[in-house]
């Protein structure tokens, strides 16, 4: 009795641990300030991005916007062809990417964005669902109400930032700072999850967030941002970021398994409870 009732335990302990995992690694929201990819064609960073948004998964990501495909690796991207999901059916990618208007610069409140994309629906789709475990992110997000809960639960919160805590080229953000620089610096988290410092590119962010009131919501950045974008605050300290994360594997300590290194666990201590129960028996 003693060893049927060990089975059922360990197979429940596997159960919740994995749904647990599961749920911990939702998806991650990443607010991307450079115009790398879109704008300047680095590829070395875009390929480092895409895998960061794909996560381990093989699906593709689905990028909505300019059809900024063939600077990935094959098979890593699919373009939508502009910003509706139509009929694409969000559990066949890993992520989505919204590109900038033009891949430069422009947002919801100077280009005519939200006629030709309901980001609200797109934030109900894939924001926080921990059910869809998509990632998003978005190229040049310049904050304020026009951007509507694309984010989900986040999104009071994010749209009550002041408007000066986005800096660089915005219609919407009134923070000062150059059109663009190549002053941004990949920090250890970046490094951590596949970065490395691009190239001069002639101008590699066009946008810095004041990490304060980001970090404040779980944010951490993964690209200290050039400090010419803000300008006050300690001397040498990280006031900014030019890519911003969070939810999904952020934050999540590296001691914790995978799922499925839970679930071999798990099958391998069931399998030794059933091999004792058939000696005894």
């Amino acid at each position: 009795m003693k060893m049927k009732k060990l089975l059922v335990l360990s197979i429940l302990g596997v159960l919740l641990v994995v749904g647990g995992s599961r749920l911990a690694l939702a998806g991650n929201i990443v607010l991307e300030g450079s115009d790398a990819l879109g704008l300047h064609g680095d590829s070395v960073y875009g390929n480092q991005l895409f895998t960061f948004m794909r996560g381990g998964s093989p699906l593709p990501v689905l990028v909505l916007g300019p059809d900024i495909t063939g600077l990935l690796t094959a098979g890593t991207a699919v373009s939508a062809g502009g910003y509706s999901l139509g009929a694409f059916d969000l559990t066949d990618f890993s992520a989505v990417y919204i590109v900038s208007p033009g891949t430069c610069c422009s947002d919801a409140a100077n280009s005519g964005f939200m006629a030709a994309v309901d980001l609200t629906a797109i934030g109900a789709a894939v924001g926080a669902d921990p059910d869809t475990g998509l990632n998003l992110t978005i190229q040049d997000y310049e904050g304020g109400p026009a951007w509507g809960d694309v984010f989900g639960a986040l999104s009071a919160a994010i749209n009550a930032i002041p408007p000066d805590a986005f800096g660089g080229i915005t219609s919407y953000g009134t923070a000062g700072g150059p059109g663009c620089t190549d002053g941004e610096i990949f920090n250890a988290n970046g490094l951590s999850k596949g970065f490395t410092q691009p190239p001069v590119l002639g101008c590699y962010e066009h946008q810095g967030y004041l990490l304060e009131p980001f970090a404040a919501l779980g944010f951490i950045s993964l690209v200290d941002a050039d400090p010419a974008y803000f300008g006050l605050g300690p001397t040498g300290a990280p006031l900014g970021s030019a890519l911003l994360a969070i939810g999904g594997e952020i934050g999540t300590p590296a001691a914790i398994p995978e799922p499925a290194s839970l679930l071999l666990l798990g099958s391998g201590i069931v399998g030794i409870v059933v091999k004792k129960r058939f000696r005894k028996s």
